[in-house]
């Protein structure tokens, strides 16, 4: 994972604890359907976060762990957790890229909004492969857009958080996902109307830096303009913003 991680969201834990695409209730319940959880499952959501994801299983699962690098993060899913009275959550501070469990732990495995961040996708990969039990079942969800909308996103990505690494294109996902081993079993690219603005608030980007990112993305031609279709609303930019739907299975021996 980019060595930049903690310095990155350390400080805006809370940011995300508010954040309408991370807390979204129709974004959540989007997880839960393309993770089919089952009672008796023990659920693995790797980079939780603030734990939005794992809070979305833990009504639908035996037992959730949520897992993340940066300890203000599970900090604050601990708080939210004390809140709402949740009782079958554990909270590990762990790297997706080499996970503090045995091979064939975890019924279901779950990671969203984060592999984008990973720096070896092939070993994040490896080892969501090794502690899912065979013949069950993990679900991927990361920003994923298409190119060329991607060469003009990347560099946004990059400057309004260093610890951006690359997101994959869905043919990419799936190209990866079956060298490890996987077999995808739905692999869909979401396009939703992206707030820009609050975006960029998710990171405490500075006004001047995330206006001169805007400008990245208003002043986009051809191919990545028209999927990036940028507009402003009442003074506020709206654009095109695309993730990976996929959920993957792990054969029987």
């Amino acid at each position: 994972m980019s060595p930049d991680v903690r310095d990155s969201f350390r400080n805006v834990a809370a940011n995300y604890a508010r954040s309408t695409f991370h807390t979204s209730s129709i974004r959540l319940q989007e997880v839960v359907d393309l993770a089919q959880p089952k009672p008796d499952d023990l659920a693995l959501d790797v980079a939780t976060g603030t734990g939005n994801t794992a809070f979305a299983l833990a009504p639908h699962v035996r037992r959730v762990i949520g897992l993340d690098l940066t300890r203000e993060m599970l900090d604050e899913a601990r708080r939210i957790a004390a809140e709402r009275g949740i009782a079958n959550a554990d909270w590990v501070i762990g790297d997706a890229q080499d996970l503090p469990f045995p091979d064939e732990t975890f019924d279901l495995y779950a990671v969203r909004a984060a592999p984008h961040h990973f720096m070896d996708v092939d070993t994040f990969l490896a080892e969501a492969y090794r502690v899912l039990k065979w013949d069950h079942d993990a679900l991927f969800i990361d920003c994923a857009p298409p190119q060329p909308a991607r060469a003009v996103l990347h560099e946004v990505e990059m400057r309004r958080d260093p610890s951006h690494v690359l997101s994959l294109t869905l043919d990419e996902w799936v190209a990866k996902l079956e060298r490890a081993g996987f077999e995808v079993e739905r692999a869909d690219a979401r396009e939703l109307d992206w707030n820009y603005e609050e975006w960029m608030g998710n990171q405490a980007v500075a006004p001047e830096l995330a206006a001169e990112l805007a400008g990245l993305i208003e002043s986009a031609e051809g191919e990545a303009r028209a999927q990036l279709h940028p507009e402003r609303r009442d003074g506020k930019l709206w654009h095109a913003y695309w993730h990976a739907l996929i959920r993957a299975h792990k054969p029987g021996t």
